[in-house]
């Protein structure tokens, strides 16, 4: 009978391999390590889930669509990827589900910063043209 393994996620395999060094039985090699390994989830989950509430609470429509451009850009750029140009990996109806807004207003708001040349947008692909811009928007990024 095999034991069962739990894969760790891939953000915390990407920022933080060294707690997830293992003995020659697999276990982490230290408690201390396995206090990080395991105090890293919730930690990380309550603060965006912090993050997002203030988000929700604090900002119009317009300053949320682009305070998750630059989220998204930002995190790119910390995994070593280009923080101008990405692909978003939610839809529409996604990124409006998730700053508490309806799909039309995230298309709106996506064309009207594209007419203005904050963005380029062709589907899910999004080249921020003008980061300083959008930051503006938000008014504390």
């Amino acid at each position: 009978m095999s034991t069962p393994t739990a894969t760790p996620p891939k953000w915390l395999v990407d920022e933080r391999p060294d707690i997830l060094a293992r003995d020659e039985r697999g276990l982490p090699r230290s408690a201390a390590q396995l206090a990080e390994l395991v105090g890293h989830l919730p930690l990380k989950q309550i603060v965006r889930e912090t993050t997002q509430a203030i988000l929700l609470g604090s900002l119009n429509a317009d300053e949320r669509v682009a305070s998750f451009l630059l989220d998204v850009s930002a995190r790119y750029m910390v995994r070593g990827y280009s923080a101008t140009e990405f692909n978003l990996r939610m839809t529409r109806e996604d990124i409006g589900s998730y700053l508490g807004l309806t799909l039309e207003t995230v298309s709106r708001l996506m064309s009207r910063f594209q007419r203005e040349g904050l963005i380029a947008a062709n589907q899910r692909e999004v080249e921020l043209k003008n980061a300083a811009a959008l930051a503006d928007i938000v008014g504390h990024w």
